[in-house]
């Protein structure tokens, strides 16, 4: 038994015993030395620093402190702890600008809007939509093709509820229409987290008992990068053929339309809605011996037909023209390529900016008025003779009390008009003469009010993902800016009449500018407003 157990271990102590000895020198001999060499060896020296730039005694790192004494005990770890420790002490970097104390200047608060309400108490009180009048009810079924309706929405909830409700007041199938959230806000509209005066608040509640699909962009997205979102969504969906619209429009059937649609059975239907004609025209563009087409403008693109393949073919929108002139740079080189972008009518669509004052009214709900704030016709008749305490001449005074006398004449209708509004709801005529009034209200002196809508609503400070309303409105006119000085380069030119200067789709960023680009930067002069297909000012 001995003599087996120390064959074996000769053998083991042979092999290991110099692993062992190795070991023992290294740790006992040569560790040490080692030790007191790296400890001599002196790194560039890094320091904090006081005011005035100069040099703190205590090194960061290594070597010798200014006075001239090595730290003692100071390794990495201590040398990062005295890091810290510096840090917490040292002084805020120069309190003063060239010598001048330096004062926050705050700019005068902004003029607030009048807190939003309830525009559609009927969604508020009931779990159902109102009924939509019989001759706009949907097709039903469903016709054959896939009719997906698009609508972005950033801000503005009570304008985008307009819209939503006319299209299917209008005879446009709710489950067809999808809002597409584009606020930037993550989920928070979805959990409910948004005030109702925060400009980027959405009702999901309200859109689902509307019956319309709600999608959400990852992120806020620009307006050129929102229309390729709808491009991948139609991918996504295999939708060919989709319509998209603005949000601040509101559309009605036109029910003064006979004959002179073509696709209709006015046997049984005296009137096509707007959904019927939409359809008709899209199987009139796909029809035999038709061109090749990508868009078919109803209003311009206040509300357009897209053919995704065409889009998709040119290479989408250019994202780098984020705002204003991105339409015109896309429809150019669609234009350019070949495909037909026809124009027609297949409704009637306003351009508003104002909301109803109860959108039940577009449904003919009884005793939903349609009115809105700002209305023209209920401005103060006094307002218009007094506001003036020196008319001046005779013939001046006469001008104004005639205005005055149409003022209260056009108020009297209006009233009179109340009873039967209250008892079987409003008439398509008057709907279109309010509809009406509210574009031109806000197409008023030059359209410089135009956009107003979009800032109305300014509350939301402590809701998550808050933005100052006015700061995110000046953010967006300093990216408008840059989409068109963006387009004016690659294109040579300022402005969107491309086609009538003779520029093609091979000149992209081909061109010299053909303006002084030290006296004018591209987002300003040149011809900008003017019209991309005709060349004339729009």
């Amino acid at each position: 038994m001995m003599r087996t157990v120390s064959n074996r271990v000769l053998p083991l102590a042979a092999r290991y015993g110099s692993v062992l000895l190795a070991a023992f020198l290294v740790y006992y001999v040569i560790r040490e030395p080692l030790n007191a060499a790296v400890s001599n060896i002196s790194f560039p020296e890094i320091y904090t620093t006081k005011p005035g730039n100069q040099k703190d005694s205590h090194p960061v790192l290594g070597g010798e402190s200014t006075n001239g004494e090595a730290p003692k005990g100071l390794g990495p770890a201590g040398a990062a702890q005295g890091l810290r420790d510096k840090n917490t002490q040292q002084e805020p970097m120069g309190d003063a600008i060239d010598g001048t104390n330096y004062v926050k200047k705050y700019k005068p608060d902004p003029i607030p809007y009048s807190p939003i309400g309830d525009h559609f108490p009927w969604i508020t009180h009931n779990e159902s939509p109102p009924p939509v009048p019989e001759n706009n009810l949907p097709p039903h079924p469903h016709v054959d093709e896939a009719t997906p309706l698009l609508i972005g929405f950033t801000r503005n909830w009570p304008l985008l509820l307009q819209c939503v409700s006319s299209y299917i007041a209008a005879g446009w199938p709710p489950g067809d229409i999808y809002v597409v959230e584009n606020t930037g806000t993550f989920h928070a509209n979805r959990q409910g987290e948004l005030d109702l005066q925060n400009p980027f608040f959405l009702n999901h509640t309200a859109l689902s008992i509307l019956g319309v699909k709600i999608l959400a962009t990852p992120t806020l997205l620009s307006f050129a990068q929102l229309q390729n979102y709808f491009l991948h969504t139609a991918l996504e969906h295999d939708w060919k053929f989709f319509w998209w619209s603005h949000m601040d429009v509101l559309v009605l059937s036109d029910e003064d339309v006979k004959k002179n649609d073509r696709d209709h059975d006015w046997d049984h239907d005296p009137y096509a809605t707007i959904y019927e004609r939409c359809v008709g025209l899209l199987r009139y563009l796909n029809g035999p011996d038709m061109p090749p087409w990508s868009t078919h403008f109803f209003e311009y693109d206040h509300l357009a037909l897209v053919n995704r393949d065409a889009y998709l073919e040119v290479g989408a929108w250019d994202t780098h023209i984020p705002y204003y002139a991105s339409d015109c740079d896309m429809y150019l080189r669609l234009h350019w390529a070949g495909y037909w972008q026809p124009q027609s009518e297949a409704g009637l669509v306003f351009d508003v900016a104002a909301v109803l004052d109860d959108i039940a009214a577009i449904f003919r709900v009884p005793g939903a008025r349609a009115s809105f704030k700002g209305d023209p016709v209920y401005a103060t008749a006094d307002g218009i003779a007094d506001s003036n305490p020196n008319p001046g001449p005779e013939p001046k005074q006469k001008e104004l009390e005639l205005e005055r006398a149409h003022k209260e004449a056009e108020q009297k209708r209006e009233q009179d008009m109340w009873p039967w509004v209250d008892k079987h709801g409003e008439t398509f005529a008057h709907l279109v003469e309010v509809a009406t009034r509210m574009q031109d209200a806000k197409l008023a002196d030059e359209g410089v009010r135009r956009n107003t809508w979009q800032g109305r609503q300014m509350g939301g400070q402590n809701d998550p993902y808050y933005q100052d309303a006015e700061g995110f409105s000046n953010g967006l006119e300093t990216l408008m800016d840059a989409g068109r000085r963006v387009f004016a380069d690659k294109w040579g030119h300022r402005g969107c009449d491309l086609l009538a200067m003779g520029i093609e789709g091979k000149d992209a960023w081909r061109l010299e500018r053909d303006w002084d680009v030290t006296k004018s930067p591209g987002s300003e002069g040149g011809n900008w407003g003017r019209d991309w297909m005709t060349g004339t000012s729009g």
